[in-house]
């Protein structure tokens, strides 16, 4: 028997959580080592003139499971979607889209670990499912925690020596985890 379960919960660089909506998939950009972020892919500038910020980056992890008896194949990956990033176009400085990537790095690392602790967990087909919700949950609510921290200790960019220590910080756990960066994860269910 095949299930699909799809758990597209998402946790937003920038404090909120929101769902990236389906469409033609145009408006998602997919995290990519080799495809920064522009200030093209923020589409939306209703934030122009904010006093309160100057870019927000709406990433999160995507995360679905196909089961068929003990066999599993997990689907998860970072994306932005462009639609509902904004920037004050009066605000559009390097370190800001810097400060911005580094958001997306974030969601990134916490799709690498959530692979990890599925790659490497012990399940059955009877715990499966709900053990999974739970990671998923997990890096959600750890990447918020983060993106949050991240945002409060570099005063969004403008502490450049945090922001520095931030991105070593960030680089390593992205190294450390750089054997989970495929989209996908295969395992077999223990019984």
């Amino acid at each position: 028997m095949t299930r699909l379960l799809s758990l597209k919960t998402l946790a937003l660089a920038g404090v909120a959580l929101l769902l990236i909506a389906a469409g033609d998939g145009s408006n998602l950009k997919l995290w990519d080592p080799a495809n920064k972020l522009t200030w093209a892919d923020y589409r939306d500038t209703a934030l122009t003139g904010s006093k309160i910020r100057a870019a927000m980056t709406n990433s999160g992890i995507v995360f679905s499971v196909r089961q068929q008896d003990e066999d599993v194949i997990v689907t998860c990956y970072a994306q932005m979607d462009r639609d509902k990033s904004f920037v004050d176009t009066a605000k559009k400085l390097p370190r800001i889209l810097q400060h911005e990537q580094y958001h997306f790095n974030i969601t990134e690392y916490w799709s690498r670990k959530l692979k990890k602790d599925i790659a490497t967990g012990h399940f059955t087909v009877k715990n499966f499912k709900q053990k999974a919700i739970d990671l998923q949950q997990d890096a959600n609510t750890k990447c918020k925690e983060m993106q949050v921290e991240y945002d409060t200790e570099t005063k969004h960019s403008i502490l450049k020596d945090e922001q520095k220590k931030w991105e070593q910080k960030v680089d390593e756990l992205l190294k450390k985890t750089e054997q989970y960066g495929d989209k996908k994860v295969a395992l077999t269910l223990g019984s």
